[in-house]
């Protein structure tokens, strides 16, 4: 593809250092490698070309691009992730990093030693954050270079008592890889970037390999990669590629002032910009651009479409979350009946939570999916802790399912829980086993009751889990936060199972094909439609998206403060959502939520000059102030307004709102 205006002038650069501001759908991966070839066109030695990704995937698509344009001139070139170039140096330089015979540990191996540190500090019977989060934790507090104490504080909602022992963990998994010479994922960056900056002769030895670093996905850098691009730049020339609007990791480590302060921090830089999208029609981009133009943050970019005009956005509202997922799965059906893929339809999230009614709904109608980002319904903890005393009570000899249900009882270990599966497992008479069952668990009389209780429910899947549910909620609840988002999670179960006439068909269908059971009706196991949050949606596309629950409370999310960087970073996820589209926007959202308590004067639908939805004023909404002309509606804004109005003001819709409140309360997530 021939370069624009302004890739060619990106290409050609000959200034010092570079930040290359590129919108979403402009072409940076294109304008990347064009600008690699270009170098090594021009006479640079491809040994001192570095070129830093994010992700393997993207190194190695870029390299594999390369290749078509400079030949074996591309393997020469050291291209990879931050952490692949930190650890390749590490290893070269072994001694003057004092870092011989060291052990890199993966994550697995991470939390192994983690749970080993976590099982004396955690309490008898005590909610503790789990293994994976204590992780989590510690790395995001590296990643942003900030003490852990500092970082709990500023981010964690624990208690002062249970920091205070997270800090214990913290300190205790330090000490432990030290003697035993590990080194983890984060352990890379940190000392190589610590090392840079505390030894010159280090520092000036590695600068020294490299005229140009090229760095992929700018806006994503976390401080200690700063660092290091701090540290290597000079007498190396920078080229940054990078959308500011796009930066929507701070909960990683990733400082949106890389890129926005970039020429402050970075003396003789340039800006320059890439604003035509190739992938979006411009009524997309227009409410994209709007979006950003209400931020007190200057973005000063304005995407214009390569492929000209098509169809506004439209907003569609909806009296509950069911009723929203129904007409978004009646709508994905529709489209692949006329023609569409599967492939051609997006749904987008905000997370794992507000995806549960879309999910369930999807499955019902056997539509294919695939779900990036987040734990699925059927996947998630809690709904395979139901699933493993239905399955263990419908087959005795189902060990994991088994061994899953006795390890959620307190005093009983996987050694414990494997003891007592032996007794009964190879016993082929149910009724046998059942009493050797009894036997083996008299002194447990409140597994055993749980167990008989779904023993002797109808043999009803719905009527089952519900049973289920009902008998180890107690259990449950004290294993898991945020119950009762959890309990509407099984409601969707129980709506799912209403269409089958026996447990065991939908134990089959749900469990043993969890994540095939649709799409191996269709022979292209490519073509299903994406469920992904918008976190995870970075670098994807389709012809036809779905932004669903793009309500107050969501956008930007209830959690998030006044702070201006947290605002601002919630207004960019938005934007992020809003330009993975490239031919068809819709936004939905729950009525319910849009008519709130302490609505006050403030009617969703009062418009105020050409503004379209306003929302209460007491809480904010990206997109309350939304001028109809960015939007598609069926008949006129005013005569719109005009009929909810009446609507509202109608006992029979007051009546309806009421319901339509309760609904949302058994369905919202």
């Amino acid at each position: 593809m021939a370069l624009n205006k302004q890739q060619q002038a990106a290409v050609n650069f000959n200034g010092e250092h570079l930040l290359l501001l590129a919108g979403a759908g402009t072409g940076k991966t294109h304008t990347i490698i064009e600008r690699i070839a270009h170098l090594i066109k021009s006479g640079v030695d491809p040994q001192r070309i570095l070129m830093l990704t994010f992700t393997r995937r993207a190194a190695k698509e870029m390299s594999d691009r390369l290749y078509s344009l400079v030949g074996d001139n591309a393997k020469l070139i050291t291209s990879g992730t931050f952490h692949y170039f930190c650890l390749l140096l590490m290893r070269r330089y072994a001694t003057m990093f004092e870092l011989q015979n060291v052990t890199i540990i993966d994550r697995d191996d991470q939390l192994q030693l983690m749970k080993m540190i976590r099982a004396d500090k955690r309490k008898k019977n005590e909610k503790f954050p789990k293994a994976s989060e204590l992780l989590s934790l510690f790395s995001y507090s590296r990643s942003k270079n900030i003490p852990p104490e500092e970082y709990l504080t500023k981010y964690s909602s624990h208690s002062d008592e249970i920091q205070k022992r997270l800090l214990q963990i913290f300190d205790e998994y330090n000490q432990k890889k030290q003697q035993n010479r590990y080194l983890d994922y984060d352990d890379i960056l940190f000392y190589f970037a610590k090392a840079l900056h505390h030894s010159a002769v280090l520092r000036n030895k590695i600068s020294s390999l490299y005229d140009y670093i090229l760095v992929d996905e700018m806006q994503d850098t976390n401080p200690l990669q700063w660092m290091i691009l701090e540290a290597l730049h000079d007498p190396a020339k920078l080229f940054c590629v990078g959308d500011d609007a796009q930066s929507i990791y701070a909960f990683r480590g990733a400082d949106f002032h890389n890129v926005h302060s970039f020429t402050k921090r970075i003396a003789n830089s340039e800006i320059l910009k890439l604003t035509e999208n190739y992938r979006s029609t411009q009524e997309i981009l227009d409410l994209a651009n709007w979006i950003l133009d209400q931020s007190p943050l200057n973005y000063d970019k304005h995407l214009s479409a390569f492929r000209g005009i098509g169809v506004k956005p439209e907003f569609k509202d909806f009296p509950n979350d069911y009723e929203e997922a129904g007409w978004v799965v009646r709508d994905i059906i529709n489209k692949h009946s006329n023609g569409n893929k599967w492939s051609d339809q997006m749904i987008l999230v905000r997370s794992a939570y507000t995806a549960r009614a879309i999910e369930g709904k999807l499955i019902e109608r056997s539509v294919p999916y695939k779900f990036i980002g987040g734990t699925g319904l059927l996947q998630s903890s809690h709904v395979k802790d139901i699933f493993a005393l239905i399955k263990a009570v419908a087959n005795h000899q189902d060990v994991l399912s088994w061994s899953r249900f006795l390890c959620l009882w307190p005093k009983i270990g996987e050694k414990t829980a494997f003891n007592h599966i032996q007794k009964f497992i190879n016993i082929h008479d149910p009724i046998k086993a059942n009493e050797i069952i009894c036997s083996t668990l008299k002194n447990r009389p409140e597994i055993l009751a749980v167990i008989k209780r779904i023993q002797n429910s109808q043999n009803i899947p719905s009527l089952i889990i519900t049973e289920t549910v009902n008998a180890m909620s107690e259990l449950l609840e004290q294993k898991y936060d945020r119950w009762e988002t959890r309990l509407k999670d099984f409601k969707i179960l129980v709506t799912l199972s209403e269409k089958y006439k026996s447990i065991h068909n939908f134990i089959e269908t749900y469990t043993l094909e969890t994540v095939s059971n649709s799409e191996a009706e269709h022979e292209d196991e490519n073509d299903f439609v994406t469920l992904i949050t918008v976190h995870s949606a970075k670098g994807t596309e389709a012809k036809v998206c779905y932004l669903i629950k793009a309500e107050p409370g969501i956008y930007p999310h209830s959690r998030s403060t006044e702070n201006t960087d947290e605002m601002e970073e919630e207004r960019r996820i938005l934007y992020v959502a809003v330009t993975r589209a490239k031919d068809l926007l819709y936004i939905t959202r729950n009525k319910a939520k849009l008519f709130n308590n302490n609505f006050g004067n403030s009617f969703f639908a009062r418009h105020n000059n050409n503004n379209f939805y306003n929302t209460p004023q007491e809480q904010p909404y990206f997109l309350r102030d939304i001028p109809a002309s960015l939007i598609k509606s069926e008949s006129s804004v005013a005569e719109k307004i005009e009929n909810l109005e009446d609507n509202y003001n109608n006992s029979n819709y007051q009546n309806f709102r009421k319901k339509s409140i309760i609904i949302d309360d058994d369905w919202g997530f």
